[in-house]
């Protein structure tokens, strides 16, 4: 129990770095929620970077909250390589004139062969099983560039439509009205060399699967707002953490989304 206690960190403000954007309606959500209840349930994750700063693995929405609201701390629950595995959200979403639009810009190439997984950006499955592949139009486009392409195939549908998450290796065939969109799993030293470089990936494409998370440990927000750090405060709430947290060892199977039609099973 102490060793995951150890784990638990209140580092500055400015030295948490996001890898993945944000989508401002969670965002604007999640300000309300930790406002209103006054406190942060669940600490975000996060990994140290060679630089020094806390990479935020899971809990970007939380991190970025809370920097809006004036936190000058951000308690995170830090990991180390052999507590998480890093894996891809594929995006399964509606069949709307966003698609129209980026198959009639210029800056993108569409084929209909695989020219190798590092070669394109995306892959879109249609609900007959025909796919795209897209990658940029122009030739020996740098990691920046395509990038940036990346950033702009995601928010052309998720700002105005619902995303549904699947797995990177769930293999599924969209209704007739859908389409699903599959983004190739990055590594944590390509992340980190976004990271490094000023850059974020696209919001909800990262899959951090996390051992040993610490839940509902209601961290009030006066105590990061505040400007001294009150250590005798925090030193009690992690006494309480002893003497309160419990381990489920467990299998449990959650539910997480309302029922719709089951995508045809390819």
């Amino acid at each position: 129990m102490n060793h995951v206690l150890s784990s638990i960190q209140v580092v500055d403000s400015d030295q948490v770095c996001l890898h993945e954007d944000h989508e401002p309606n969670r965002l604007d959500d999640t300000c309300q929620s930790i406002s209103q209840q006054g406190m942060l349930l669940h600490p975000p994750i996060a990994r140290r970077m060679q630089d020094g700063r806390y990479l935020i693995l899971d809990g970007a929405h939380r991190t970025a909250a809370l920097q809006k609201i004036g936190c000058r701390r951000i308690p995170v629950q830090v990991v180390t390589d052999a507590d998480y595995q890093l894996e891809a959200w594929a995006h399964l979403v509606p069949f709307r004139p966003w698609l129209n639009g980026l198959l009639q810009h210029d800056a993108f190439s569409w084929k209909e062969e695989q020219q190798g997984e590092q070669a394109h950006i995306a892959t879109i499955v249609y609900a007959d099983g025909s796919k795209n592949y897209v990658s940029a139009s122009e030739d020996g486009a740098g990691s920046t560039h395509r990038l940036r392409l990346w950033q702009q195939i995601v928010q052309s549908y998720s700002s105005s439509y619902p995303v549904r998450r699947i797995p990177h290796g769930m293999k599924v065939l969209p209704e007739a009205d859908m389409v699903c969109l599959r983004y190739r799993p990055y590594t944590m030293e390509e992340i980190e060399t976004i990271v490094t470089q000023g850059h974020v990936m696209p919001a909800g494409v990262t899959r951090f699967l996390i051992s040993g998370r610490l839940l509902n440990l209601k961290i009030p927000l006066s105590l990061l707002l505040d400007p001294r750090f009150d250590e005798q405060e925090w030193e009690a709430y992690r006494q309480h953490w002893a003497s309160s947290l419990r381990l489920y060892a467990e299998t449990v199977y959650l539910n997480e989304k309302e029922f719709m039609k089951v995508p045809q099973q390819i």
